[in-house]
């Protein structure tokens, strides 16, 4: 299609809903910092991958990793409350990769 042909109403539509989702979830706001919430360094071994009634899950893929967030667990929440607008009441830190 060129520049300025008509995209269908689904394309636009995908891509709209898909912004607004980011934007409002909570999730994706802390995925979104994650890097700049835990560092360069942590951020590559950790994954934050749900939040559901207020618990949000980190998976770690070392031990020593985990060990540092639960180290710094009274901070980082403070932050991601701040973030997500008080919607995040408690992290749990979980050993391994997320499932894909």
């Amino acid at each position: 299609m060129a520049a300025d042909s008509p995209q269908p109403v689904s394309a636009i539509l995908s891509t709209v809903l898909r912004q607004m989702e980011q934007q409002h979830s909570p999730l994706a706001a802390i995925q979104g910092q994650w890097r700049a919430l835990v560092g360069k360094r942590l951020a590559a071994h950790t994954t934050p991958v749900s939040l559901r009634r207020g618990r949000l899950v980190v998976y770690v893929e070392r031990p020593g990793d985990g060990f540092i967030l639960n180290y710094q667990r009274g901070v980082l929440l403070e932050q991601v409350r701040a973030l997500t607008q008080g919607k995040v009441e408690e992290l749990v830190i979980r050993p391994g990769p997320p499932t894909a």
